[in-house]
């Protein structure tokens, strides 16, 4: 296959903004390598019988200007505007999402209640910040140990599959907006709504009509438009460098093997990977760092029910602990055109997993019936109503945040700066939970970079 003046591995978020920017600054001698059928990565939409869904709840809702015009300008007129109502299911109850004093304290009850208030109010005034390195510490010192207990601890070792002892702080200081217990409470008795400020705080998002894989599958058509190649189904094997270069990449796609010269290379991959597919193997002190720094996977059951109007949210969270699910996804109530029968309801059920773990190994069957199971156990779902099911697999969905992570982190990131042709960028590439505004950021940033602007894109905030 001829070489390419740039080659992007994955059709995800980064890896379209990376070539529609390239494109924008008339480089148009592009390949994307992409290992799924259709292009969006995390942000694809997966059809079903007619039915439509994504890979978990996927917002368009950017602080970025420049991300949001972006959006807008490639979905048109096809573009539903939403007020984000996210709830959290504990004790058979549901909670608000962000939490909200009035509503929490009230399901929580007299005994309960009292014991969050005088646990905030403690850690609140408490000088001492000690040690805020785990994020237990971290939600102890902002919420209180009875919140922590109630609406952190479960959810979060769901999701990570680690003790929150082991967790690092990051996650909770990138992911977790603080409670101001006595503003909260006054915001909550003004009458008066300020829509301008819901949109700056992000309780006003769009959707696309067709889902969120619409919009990547939108880019794709573009760059194809402008010349861009698509692989789609096509498998990294290998990265082949020489010193501090990437000569090739070995490529498979079915059963056939191919190498493709690299000129310069962007990669969404997993950082991991990248290093670990590098051929000659590199040091070992790299491969050791490499090694420790590990990812969340993630499976996706989606169901077709023969009912409607299940809850009026667009998402649960989770957080009883009597079931392993962690998130529940109600895609009718993103966009009516996700269902082919307006009867039914294309409702998704999330576990956080690693690959490995009981519930990965488990047939579809068996997964499908499990969320059958919890889904009547927390009186969501009536017997007999699930009509279709299929499951979806997703490996290195999450950059987990441990105590040790960084020091391991910032020894792999130094040995890929070395590199004169490789360019990392994405969740993965560079290895931090962020969402897809700043993904297909970091891919627009990098195309910049290559085209002579300078941006670090490693340190650039969300």
């Amino acid at each position: 296959m001829i070489s390419k003046e740039v080659t992007i591995i994955g059709a995800g978020p980064s890896g379209l903004g990376a070539a529609l920017e390239l494109q924008k600054n008339h480089v148009k001698d592009i390949l994307i390598i992409e290992k799924n059928p259709d292009p969006g990565g995390l942000c694809r939409t997966v059809s079903f019988q007619d039915n439509r869904f994504d890979i978990g709840p996927h917002i368009f809702f950017s602080k970025n200007k420049e991300i949001n015009e972006l959006w807008h300008n490639i979905a048109g007129n096809e573009f539903i505007p939403h007020k984000k109502l996210t709830k959290i299911y504990y004790k058979n109850r549901f909670f608000d999402y962000p939490l909200k004093p009035l509503n929490t304290l009230k399901n929580l009850g007299v005994i309960e209640s009292s014991q969050a208030i005088i646990d905030y109010i403690i850690s609140r005034i408490k000088t001492d910040k000690g040690d805020m390195q785990s994020f237990e510490k971290w939600v102890y010192k902002n919420f209180g140990k009875k919140l922590y207990q109630t609406f952190f601890r479960t959810f979060t070792e769901k999701f990570w599959g680690i003790d929150c002892k082991k967790i690092s702080a990051d996650w909770a200081a990138q992911r977790i907006k603080s409670l101001n217990l006595s503003k909260a409470i006054l915001d909550a008795i003004n009458p008066f709504r300020n829509s301008e400020s819901d949109k700056k705080i992000g309780k006003i998002f769009h959707y696309p009509l067709y889902g969120t894989g619409v919009m990547y599958e939108r880019m794709a058509e573009k760059i194809m438009e402008q010349g861009g190649t698509f692989l789609f189904d096509t498998m990294v094997e290998k990265i082949n460098i020489q010193d501090n270069k990437v000569e090739s990449i070995t490529l498979k796609n079915k059963n056939a093997e191919y190498i493709i010269p690299i000129q310069t290379l962007f990669s969404s991959m997993p950082l991991t990977k990248v290093v670990k597919e590098m051929k000659p193997k590199v040091r070992e002190d790299v491969l050791r760092a490499t090694t420790e720094l590990f990812f969340r996977d993630h499976i996706s059951i989606n169901l077709i029910l023969d009912s409607s109007n299940l809850f009026p949210e667009h998402w649960l969270y989770i957080h009883s602990p009597k079931v392993k699910m962690a998130r529940i996804v109600n895609y009718n109530n993103f966009s009516s055109c996700m269902t082919a029968n307006k009867k039914t309801t294309a409702l998704g059920v999330e576990y956080f997993v690693f690959q490995g773990d009981d519930i990965w190994n488990m047939t579809d069957r068996d997964i499908i019936e499990v969320a059958k199971e919890e889904l009547q156990l927390m009186n969501l779902l009536k017997k007999n109503t699930i009509k279709e099911g299929f499951v979806v697999r997703n490996i290195d969905s999450y950059p987990v945040y441990f105590l040790e992570y960084k020091k391991h982190y910032y020894s792999v990131r130094k040995f890929i700066s070395n590199f004169v042709n490789l360019v990392c960028i994405g969740r993965g590439g560079i290895y931090r939970y962020i969402n897809q505004d700043y993904s297909l950021y970091t891919g627009i940033l990098s195309a910049r970079n290559y085209c002579g602007i300078h941006y670090d894109v490693w340190k650039e905030n969300r």
